[in-house]
């Protein structure tokens, strides 16, 4: 964060930071990690070389970090980085556990990145552009640390719904105002501009930014969660945990657990036999900084 920013976007910030600093100790950790699972897809789509520098941007508890490194290899490097500390400091630890040589993880923000000029070979960034409030800033940054033709890859979320899960949206509407300041933490698809969850929307934003050779990859992957506690464990390790401390905070503990008594009754209807089924769809954009630039 810088001292020259908006009293906004310095909030904004916070409120981010804040949401996955206490998600940190789960996040990625509970249920059927859907996070790890794009995180390896997005390193394995940029097809990242052998003894590549690599940054990973908002790094989160490593999804696509860790795998970057064992791609890389022993002359290869990857830096993660993330605006939550207590996110950098679960990384920090687990890069202890493993004795890892050709990774770090160092508290930054996106939007001011403290690197010089053309140091990486490819700038990662999974599932969290939709938060930075200066998105130009933060692009700018990333395709600056990047050496000429070097690679930009993201992923976000897809606009594509699990239509079994609609009810879902609406059991939160019904304790939420529609225009919660929560919103665009646990869903920052709903009103985010630009477009970040269409092919078209997330391929102008890169283009916006000046890279070039662009290309968007959908997918779509169904995940498990074994049971409604596991689900409701999962809730609380991501983003979507604003919305639950949102919910307790305007209706107390006995209006969280009315919400949660809700949401356990509905999820009966497309519950099944080998637990509760969830699709989630993501885009991944891969581009690359001008050769001359």
């Amino acid at each position: 964060m810088n001292n020259n920013e908006s009293s906004e976007v310095t909030e904004r910030k916070h409120g981010v930071a804040g949401i996955f600093g206490r998600a940190a100790p789960t996040y990625d950790q509970v249920g059927p990690r859907f996070f790890s699972y794009f995180g390896r897809r997005l390193v394995t789509l940029a097809q990242i070389p052998s003894g590549a520098k690599v940054l990973d941007v908002a790094t989160g508890r490593g999804a696509a970090l860790f795998f970057a490194a064992e791609i890389v290899g022993p002359q290869g490097h990857v830096t993660g980085i993330d605006l939550s500390e207590m996110m950098i400091q679960e990384n920090r630890e687990e890069i202890k556990r493993l004795a890892l040589q050709n990774i770090e993880a160092r508290g930054m923000d996106a939007e001011y990145l403290e690197f010089p000029d053309a140091l990486f070979d490819c700038v990662l960034c999974s599932l969290a552009i939709f938060f930075f409030p200066q998105l130009d800033r933060a692009l700018s940054e990333m395709r600056r640390v990047l050496k000429p033709n070097g690679q930009i890859a993201v992923t976000t979320w897809s606009g594509t719904r699990d239509e079994q899960w609609k009810w879902f949206e609406e059991l939160i509407e019904t304790y939420l105002p529609s225009e919660s300041e929560t919103e665009q933490i646990s869903d920052p698809q709903s009103t985010s501009k630009p477009i970040f969850n269409t092919p078209e929307g997330l391929e102008a934003i890169l283009a916006s930014a000046g890279f070039v050779n662009i290309r968007i990859v959908s997918e779509s992957t169904e995940f498990i969660y074994a049971d409604e506690e596991e689900w409701w464990s999962t809730l609380w390790s991501h983003g979507m945990r604003a919305d639950l401390e949102a919910i307790e905070e305007k209706t107390g503990q006995d209006g969280l657990k009315r919400f949660q008594k809700d949401a356990f009754e509905r999820m009966q209807i497309i519950k099944q036999p080998d637990g509760i089924h969830q699709l989630f769809s993501v885009l991944f954009g891969l581009a690359f900084k001008p050769r001359g630039d």
